[in-house]
């Protein structure tokens, strides 16, 4: 399996769109929607300004089919980790110490050239519940024009709850990275929706033109009617960590952004029930077997909030 799924460059100067697909190896819709994307450039002869390139992300827990095999690769990118591995080449100990290395080399070499003005990336994810559709990027990032594009809910402050992500880490040395959540693992419905996201991001960054690609158009419309029922900006405040060890079980039926009160019993593991220890909304609960984290909750900025916000 080729780390490089694919790669377009047009004939014109243009933004970088590096996409990353599969960082967590069972969330394939990113992949699958990648395909169809270079697949319909090509035929369509779609005219392409710029670069835009797939790169996989954990190869061996991709054709394993599992989120991770050692670690979650999606949680290592930490400075002193990542330049540790860089430098122990010979002395890798796990599966994703081989990935993370590879991954990275392959990127900077991507980011190191002069070719491109501007710099995107996007992890493409899934997630183990329904309604599982929203941009996760710091706050400085939250209003830029190809974010707000794409119409989804936009959650911040989850760098204050998810340490070493692939996000942060080259948000940190300066590339525009947000990651795409695009519906439930394994979902036709998120294949076409990650789909919608890409020819988005390529219209807004002035890489095709309405003109180009006759679907445009329907992409949006397909965006904006997934966003008319969720919140379009919250803030993560609350997450509940679990470890394999404790056995915890979500309670059937959550769904991303659905409202929870205080004291509601929201999951089980071997020390007794989980309540909600505030009311909000409920984010990314766990209904998978692998995995830190348990759930999340989330506020609705409203628009006084957000004014004070940024005062």
């Amino acid at each position: 399996m080729n780390r490089i799924l694919d790669d377009i460059s047009g004939e014109k100067e243009g933004p970088l769109v590096i996409l990353v697909a599969g960082i967590h190896g069972n969330e394939t819709v990113g992949i699958e929607a990648a395909k169809d994307i270079f697949r319909k450039i090509r035929e369509k002869e779609v005219h392409l300004d710029g670069r835009l390139i797939c790169i996989l992300g954990n190869l061996q827990a991709i054709a394993s089919n599992k989120r991770f095999l050692a670690y979650d690769l999606n949680r290592a990118w930490k400075e002193d980790y990542v330049n540790l591995v860089a430098e122990k080449a010979d002395q890798l100990v796990h599966a994703e110490d081989r990935e993370l290395r590879e991954l990275h080399l392959t990127i900077d070499e991507l980011l190191a050239s002069d070719e491109h003005e501007e710099k995107i990336l996007v992890d493409l994810h899934a997630t183990s519940s329904d309604k599982g559709n929203f941009i996760i990027i710091p706050e400085a990032e939250a209003d830029h024009p190809i974010v707000k594009a794409l119409h989804l809910p936009v959650v911040i402050d989850m760098e204050k709850y998810l340490e070493g992500t692939l996000l942060n880490y080259y948000q940190y040395h300066g590339v525009i990275s947000f990651a795409f959540e695009g519906g439930l693992i394994g979902s036709r419905e998120a294949i076409e929706l990650h789909e919608s996201g890409i020819w988005e991001i390529l219209d807004t960054a002035g890489m095709i033109s309405h003109h180009d690609h006759e679907e445009v158009d329907h992409y949006e419309k397909k965006l904006r009617a997934i966003s008319d029922s969720l919140p379009s900006k919250v803030k993560a405040f609350y997450r509940h960590w679990v470890e394999r060890e404790d056995e915890f079980v979500m309670k059937p039926g959550y769904i991303n952004f659905q409202k929870v009160e205080k004291g509601e019993l929201l999951a089980r593991d071997k020390y007794g029930p989980i309540f909600a220890p505030a009311t909000g909304l409920i984010f990314m609960p766990l209904y998978q077997d692998s995995g830190n984290d348990g759930f999340f909750l989330v506020q609705e900025l409203v628009r006084e909030e957000l004014v004070n916000l940024y005062q």
